[in-house]
């Protein structure tokens, strides 16, 4: 972190600043009077010698430098901070350091930094226009070819045959594993949170059947079944989520591998939570697209005829098909987007003369977060249209969702709490390279002069 001077530091220096710019115009002044008084007593006495005939030498152009004297100085900074002090006043402010003009320019500058951080300057009509198609074809492809997963109506809709790349990817993980393959990996990865009804545990967990257990089960989910599945398969227990949103945590087994050595059973762990969850993807009900279990908390809301909440309407949708694999399928226009807005960030940023390295495309972009989130906002509204005109919940496209929540959270955020600090770091930024400058001229003006020495 830069240390940043104190209030006390800069009125300081601002005092010694004040003083010798008063100084320095006072030489100036004087020099001024000397060089017309000079220049006048020359031309007289050249005069002179014109009018008793002696005729004028050439003027000497010649680019000879006159050498420079050392100038020692041979007082302190407190000697110099009193006269300072002695010479301002008590109270003052940079108006009697800087012209008008020189405060104003200060002032432009000081708005003109940063300005690319506003939400209509950070990006051009060809990069708006770039997210905004982007978002459009992710949105006709979700529509198209994505579709809704295979069911036997949900809600009052209509049976659906499913859309060509949910069933595309569903027919592919479903030759994964032959039957006799699947009986041997759940055979040989028994996992404490499988239990597919309330029979064989203490306390119920409302809801709790053979269809829905993956989902109600937290170990079960892609993400989160790495830290709840692990974390069950270590302590021999069951973390549960009922129809009503209560979390249910109660012991079912007896600890993982108890008496080894805590890194050896995390291993093991994850090896039986992959080997379990390999075990159930290519399965009819498959594993539940990633972090969707959660919305079973969301217990309200009134949707459709039976005035189903939020968490009921995703354990039904579940039900009706929607799980990891049309979650994989409904990704693909995710993936489109990020990939035509990330080449499109790089090669403008080649074409504006950017290095390689400058142009990769960074996570920290400020220009390249908000054109990520305007084409997943098109492809977001899309499928909102696409849900309002088929009345089906299992439109919904949950990665579009996810991808929409990835980027707006962060520009909120930012717009929130971040811009002042960014803008106050370019700032920053900007007063040093400044002082990089000035440092760069006085080397270039010293050794320009062979003789000269300052001595402070």
């Amino acid at each position: 972190m830069r240390g940043k001077p104190s209030d006390k530091h800069i009125n300081e220096g601002a005092r010694v600043a004040t003083l010798h710019k008063e100084q320095m115009e006072g030489i100036a002044q004087t020099e001024a009077t000397n060089s017309v008084k000079a220049s006048t007593t020359i031309d007289s006495s050249e005069q002179l010698l014109l009018s008793l005939g002696y005729k004028l030498p050439e003027h000497d152009h010649s680019s000879n430098r006159t050498a420079l004297r050392p100038v020692v100085l041979a007082r302190t900074w407190d000697d110099i901070l009193a006269e300072a002090k002695a010479a301002t006043p008590e109270y003052f402010d940079f108006s009697s350091l800087l012209t008008r003009s020189e405060i104003d320019l200060v002032l432009k500058k000081h708005s003109a930094i940063g300005s690319e951080l506003d939400w209509f300057n950070s990006f051009d009509r060809y990069d708006l226009a770039l997210s905004v198609a982007t978002g459009v074809i992710a949105g006709v492809v979700d529509v198209l070819l994505v579709g809704v997963p295979a069911h036997a109506g949900l809600m009052g809709s209509p049976k659906a045959k499913g859309g060509w790349l949910s069933n595309k990817i569903k027919e592919k993980t479903g030759n994964l594993f032959p039957p006799d393959t699947i009986k041997e990996l759940e055979k040989a990865y028994r996992v404490p949170y499988d239990a597919s009804t309330n029979s064989t545990l203490k306390s119920a967990v409302k809801g709790l059947g053979p269809r829905t257990h993956r989902f109600q089960s937290l170990g079960h989910d892609p993400l989160l079944g790495f830290i709840f599945g692990v974390r069950d398969i270590l302590t021999g227990e069951f973390t549960g989520i009922g129809i009503n949103g209560h979390l249910i945590v109660q012991q079912v087994a007896d600890p993982f591998l108890k008496g080894e050595h805590l890194f050896v059973r995390i291993l093991e762990a994850m090896k039986v939570q992959l080997g379990h969850l390999a075990s159930d993807v290519a399965t009819p009900g498959g594993l539940p697209a990633p972090l969707m279990p959660l919305l079973q908390f969301l217990q309200f809301g009134k949707i459709g005829n039976h005035e189903y909440t939020i968490g009921e309407v995703a354990r039904q949708m579940y039900r009706s098909g929607y799980d990891s694999r049309h979650f994989m399928a409904g990704s693909i226009p995710v993936m489109i987007t990020e990939v035509i807005i990330r080449l499109g960030y790089f090669v403008r940023s080649i074409k504006a003369g950017k290095t390689l390295a400058e142009s990769l495309p960074s996570a920290s972009s400020v220009k390249l977060r908000r054109q990520l989130l305007i084409a997943n906002s098109v492809a977001m509204l899309i499928n909102a249209g696409k849900v309002y005109i088929t009345q089906n919940p299992l439109a919904i496209s949950w990665p579009q969702a996810l991808a929409f929540l990835r980027y707006v959270m962060p520009e909120v955020l930012f717009v929130l709490y971040g811009k002042e600090a960014a803008k106050s770091r370019m700032v920053e930024d900007e007063i040093i390279h400044d002082y990089h400058t000035i440092n760069e001229r006085l080397n270039v003006f010293i050794e320009s002069h062979e003789d000269f020495m300052l001595i402070v």
